[in-house]
């Protein structure tokens, strides 16, 4: 068997490949500035969130505070799916 025949299919799925990974790689960039900013806005929010809250109810809001930039890269993840 000739491979040379097939040299222009083999550079083809090549080139196909590698534009398909750049943009996940691309993407993975935006998700990551995403969660980056939404972290920035929880830290931002977290002393709002614990005046005038007993010691409980501020771990509850801390662990909530950590639920939500997960909860948001699922969603993203999934809608990207």
């Amino acid at each position: 068997m000739n491979h040379q025949a097939y040299a222009s299919t083999y550079r083809s799925a090549m080139d196909a490949a590698t534009v398909e990974l750049d943009g996940l790689f691309e993407e993975v960039k935006r998700l990551r500035n995403r969660m980056e900013q939404i972290d920035s806005a929880i830290n931002a929010l977290k002393p709002l969130l614990a005046e005038g809250q007993t010691a409980s109810e501020a771990q509850s809001a801390a662990a909530y505070s950590e639920i939500i930039p997960m909860k948001q890269q699922i969603d993203s993840a999934l809608a990207f799916a």
